[in-house]
């Protein structure tokens, strides 16, 4: 029988010692094309083949992280697979999740798939967890976080995407009981020197550190992983030579998503694991009630003409944008948006967008009202001013809170409790942004518990002739009876 022997080398890598017509079978298993890879300089001038390889024969080494689909590839072909002691998983018990919560009297009590997303990361050491939005993600990591300290004393690094994510995940740390001299967070300008326990940081401020920064870790946590850039994540990850313990969490880790990232995802942290779903949060009532209103605003044939006419003089890759700036420069279509705001009385609602100077700061003053309160959120808003608002809107149990934010800022990772409504005035057909934002609305914390996504396209089509945002509407009624919503679809004539 064909054999592998998967060495551990160190946090990072294992050997693969096996014959040459084998290393050449890993490297065709573990190679992928990316998305767009045909238009790359470098594949158009024939110097790449269009891959990106995991492994290499030259240099027989694969990411430990990996190791589930090293298995996988050795019983499809019926190959024997030695791996080093180093590699055994730990032994814990079913409910050591709920010990952990006991033990350092945290002020929440996991839920049952809660406590089996910790009882599985901390056996396996390396894992990538997807659990949806809403599902209680801070509360896993801070659980696993405190599990490497109490028992260890492993000091543990925390990886976001965003600076609003360093200050929330902080301010759940702290909420859930921890410390808070036991948490340091790093953003641009600060020193990145300290001896807390618990270090958050985004990505980017750490990736120029040098290695011996991270030498100081024994523990890696990532949060929302799917957003992270493919080769800054290896990169930092890399460096961390010593950290034998590493997990990933994500709420959307979906089809679209490229394999080649996913494969790298899998290769920095662990094997994909799920326990909950959305739609079992809705069944279980953990999350609100949420339906989804589907408005098609169908345009006038006069609208339609000028739209088509102006969409022709363009060339093929300007029409997508130039339909965009048609929508958001559409003056009833803004009032349409303005006018629905306004008719939902006495919740909170989140207006979401795309673009910020286009459309973001045409809403702004549209959308203003006396006897309402509107807060602007995008790129340029601090994370300071973000929590700020967090908080306001969480805490006023008077007033009515109108947030207008842009997609970038508010899809991902905005721990908002008291969220009624979300429009979306600008659409896209990416799962993970559909998703995390249908996520702003589903955690539980107003009087109702019941939300409603407004979902705003616009038919533009005459003849055979579609328009691209139409289509990305239809992609997003898939998603919506896949991940089985329930949704109702109206026409509007506008």
């Amino acid at each position: 029988m064909d054999k592998i022997t998967a060495e551990y080398l160190d946090s990072v890598y294992m050997r693969l010692v096996c014959d040459a017509s084998i290393k050449q079978e890993l490297s065709e298993f573990f190679s992928f094309r990316p998305e767009g890879y045909q238009f790359h300089p470098s594949f158009k001038a024939r110097y790449w083949d269009g891959y990106i390889r995991l492994f290499s024969p030259m240099k027989p080494v694969l990411y430990v992280g990996l190791l589930e689909k090293l298995k996988e590839f050795c019983e499809v072909r019926d190959y024997q697979l030695e791996v080093d002691q180093q590699f055994q998983e730990a032994k814990v018990p079913d409910n050591y999740g709920y010990e952990v919560a006991e033990e350092i009297n945290c002020k929440f009590t996991p839920r049952d798939y809660q406590n089996d997303y910790v009882v599985n990361a901390i056996k396996k050491n390396r894992t990538l967890s997807v659990s949806p939005t809403s599902s209680g993600k801070s509360l896993i990591i801070y659980l696993i976080q405190q599990h490497y300290y109490q028992a260890f004393q492993h000091r543990t690094l925390i990886i976001v995407p965003t600076i609003g994510l360093v200050h929330q995940m902080k301010g759940d740390f702290i909420d859930y009981g921890c410390n808070p001299e036991h948490i340091y967070t790093i953003q641009g300008g600060v020193d990145k020197n300290t001896a807390a326990p618990i270090v958050i940081s985004t990505w980017q401020s750490l990736i120029k550190l040098p290695k011996e920064w991270f030498d100081q870790f024994r523990v890696v946590l990532g949060d929302e992983a799917h957003l992270f850039q493919a080769k800054s994540l290896t990169k930092i990850m890399e460096k961390l030579t010593d950290c034998d313990y590493r997990h990933g969490f994500t709420g959307t880790l979906k089809s679209s998503e490229s394999k080649t990232h996913r494969m790298v995802l899998e290769g920095c942290f662990g094997p994909v694991v799920k326990y909950v779903s959305t739609k079992d949060l809705m069944d279980q009532g953990t999350v609100a009630d949420f339906q989804v209103k589907a408005i098609t605003l169908s345009h006038s044939k006069d609208a339609r003409k000028v739209f088509k006419d102006a969409i022709n003089k363009v060339d093929k890759v300007k029409k997508y944008p130039a339909e965009r700036e048609f929508i958001v420069n559409h003056e009833k279509r803004n009032l349409f948006i303005r006018n629905l705001l306004w008719s939902l009385e006495g919740q909170n609602n989140l207006v979401l967008f795309d673009l910020v100077e286009k459309h973001g700061k045409i809403l702004e003053p549209l959308l203003h009202k006396d006897d309402r309160q509107l807060h602007f959120i995008y790129g340029a808003t601090s994370g300071e001013e973000r929590e700020r608002i967090r908080h306001l809107v969480e805490n006023d149990p008077i007033k009515q809170h109108d947030i207008l934010a842009s997609y970038g800022v508010f899809s991902t990772g905005v721990n908002l409790k008291k969220l009624d409504n979300v429009i979306f005035a600008s659409g896209s057909k990416s799962e993970i942004k559909v998703l995390q934002s249908i996520g702003r609305t589903l955690r539980k914390g107003n009087d109702a518990d019941k939300a409603t996504l407004y979902d705003i396209a616009d038919d533009l089509s005459s003849g055979s002739f579609e328009n691209y945002t139409l289509r990305h509407f239809r992609k997003r009624i898939e998603i919506y009876s896949s991940e089985e919503f329930p949704f109702k679809i109206y026409t509007v004539d506008i």
